[in-house]
């Protein structure tokens, strides 16, 4: 049964971001985001590489919140894209950052000084093989990124997932609330009888027009709760500008949605549900003047 974990790769050089890629795996899926494979038996690493940093930071954002690992690669010559970059990783739920750099050691210190990470992270001078292979924490979610027909299959979602899944097993959804079945499993091209976290999958679904879950971002447990108001504790930036419409990234989605601070809470009203999970959630302002941060801070649920 596949397993896997996810990295994300970015950094204000998209050479350098591909580069580091190639080196942890072999590119399969060319699109906006860039999806590079390496798989040891079972287990599969599933590195992302957003292509389209800094004139865009949302789909970068976006692989941030995917990856348990995020690698960061800093420029000799620094810009403010790499403080807003570093301000990135300190908002998202990832368990390891790793900065990949040839700056010397107190340039890098000085950086993180003024930018306190709450993941202590790994430095290096190029990247290099990670020596463990780890799976995604069972978060009860799968993260939709594709819905499509295969003629004689159905209805087929795409994404990652972050929890075990079966054949024939239920899901709700998102944003319908709708129960699908699903009805197969692909791995890479290969049938599978059930997958376990970290896994980029394909799921047919029973039954289901591809017009009726069309929109489709999330597919959950059943007993998984989801909501899109909700109330939250919210870490702001010192140098962040205050405004009250933001973009909010959960899991590889952006949505829109309003903050509004009363007191000691935070109530959040969305565009859409999302599941309920404990942790960070960064929290972008795409509308900031040039060279200024876009990461306003971050959502703690």
């Amino acid at each position: 049964m596949y397993y896997g974990e996810i990295f994300a790769v970015i950094g204000s050089d998209e050479k350098e971001r591909e580069s580091i890629a190639e080196k942890l795996g072999k590119l399969h899926e060319k699109e906006k985001t860039r999806i590079y494979y390496r798989k040891h038996g079972e287990y599969i690493r599933s590195v992302l590489v957003p292509s389209q940093y800094p004139e865009s930071i949302l789909d970068t954002a976006e692989s941030a919140t995917l990856a348990s690992t995020i690698i960061l690669h800093l420029p000799v010559n620094l810009q403010w894209t790499d403080g807003e970059l570093l301000l990135l990783a300190n908002s998202v739920n990832t368990k390891k950052i790793i900065i990949v750099s040839q700056l010397q050691q107190e340039m890098i210190n000085k950086l993180l000084k003024d930018v306190k990470l709450s993941v202590q992270p790994e430095i290096l001078n190029e990247i290099v093989e990670p020596s463990n292979e780890n799976v995604e924490d069972d978060l009860g979610i799968i993260y939709v990124d594709r819905v499509f027909t295969v003629k004689g299959v159905g209805t087929v979602v795409t994404g990652f997932t972050y929890t075990p899944v079966e054949v024939h097993e239920k899901l709700v959804a998102l944003p319908y609330g709708k129960e699908v079945e699903v009805k197969s499993i692909q791995v890479l091209d290969e049938d599978q009888k059930e997958v376990k976290s970290g896994t980029r999958i394909g799921f047919a679904l029973k039954n289901v027009k591809e017009e009726e879950v069309k929109d489709t971002y999330f597919l959950v447990k059943p007993e998984v709760k989801f909501a899109k108001e909700f109330e939250a504790s919210f870490t702001k930036y010192p140098w962040s500008q205050a405004t009250s419409m933001t973009h909010i990234i959960y899991y590889g989605n952006s949505f829109t949605g309003e903050i509004k601070e009363e007191n000691d809470k935070t109530k959040v009203t969305l565009n859409n549900p999302i599941p309920i999970r404990a942790g960070k959630i960064p929290v972008i302002n795409v509308n900031v003047k040039p060279g200024k941060p876009r990461v306003l801070g971050y959502l703690t649920l």
